[in-house]
């Protein structure tokens, strides 16, 4: 009979650690979810975008706050596509918490060749933010390795310094993903826009390319301050100056 009392208590016992232990796995097991936004620049001639989380469809594009609803994953992939087809616009890989928002801009122009990620942070009115666009053809053939050096133009010397910004090979870029956000005037007067150059330096000879015009240098246009641009730099303006594609 005591034996028989042992028994049962054990089996109770195990019973209660057995439910406590199950409960527990539910809780930790519990599925979460964070949210995406997708915004889309305002450019002509974008079709209708929709945007795949984990290789599923999730919504048409944008996507806006407060957000899409998806499971949250420790690495997962985020991709947009022109509508209804298989051509891809973008895509990155998401670590994503329970909870947590993440916002995304995409732009694409299939005429301009634009397809790829923007900044999708606002711009402070005293700074002004771009990516590079390498729509070059032709000059591919005489320089086939290059890299892309920015540059700005000091009006105390007349010449141009280097920005401290290097994109090693060049020539493999198409929409740089980085937005890069920089002053728009010299803090030391704030009416005077800063000019922004850009220069190309070929691997093989380790110059500068010189252009036409017998300058080693192109010049990015200016934009107000708080502006999102895309420069496109192509055959036809890399020896003049290049216009910017506000965002």
């Amino acid at each position: 009979m005591k034996n028989i009392k042992i028994l049962t208590a054990l089996l109770t016992v195990f019973s209660v650690l057995f439910s406590a232990c199950t409960k527990k796995e539910e809780i930790t097991g519990k599925t979460q979810y964070a949210k995406v936004v997708v915004d889309v620049a305002n450019l002509p001639g974008t079709p209708k975008l929709e945007v795949r989380y984990q290789g599923q469809l999730i919504g048409e594009a944008p996507l806006r706050i407060p957000g899409t609803l998806v499971e949250a994953a420790a690495t997962t992939k985020l991709s947009v596509y022109v509508k209804g087809t298989d051509e891809l616009v973008a895509d990155t890989t998401l670590h994503l918490k329970g909870g947590e928002l993440t916002s995304y801009r995409v732009a694409y122009n299939k005429e301009l060749g634009i397809a790829g990620w923007l900044n999708s942070k606002p711009v402070a009115a005293d700074s002004i933010s771009f990516q590079f666009l390498n729509n070059l053809s032709d000059f591919n053939k005489t320089h086939p390795v290059y890299d892309f050096y920015l540059f700005y133009f000091d009006f105390n010397i007349g010449d141009a310094v280097p920005q401290g910004f290097v994109i090693p090979d060049f020539q493999k870029v198409k929409l740089y993903p980085t937005a890069i956000t920089l002053p728009w005037a010299f803090p030391t007067d704030l009416s005077t826009p800063i000019y922004y150059l850009g220069k190309l330096k070929d691997r093989a000879t380790g110059q500068f390319v010189t252009f036409g015009s017998g300058n080693d240098f192109f010049i990015f246009e200016q934009d107000l301050g708080g502006s999102s641009l895309i420069y496109s730099i192509n055959d036809a303006n890399i020896d003049t100056s290049v216009p910017g594609i506000k965002l």
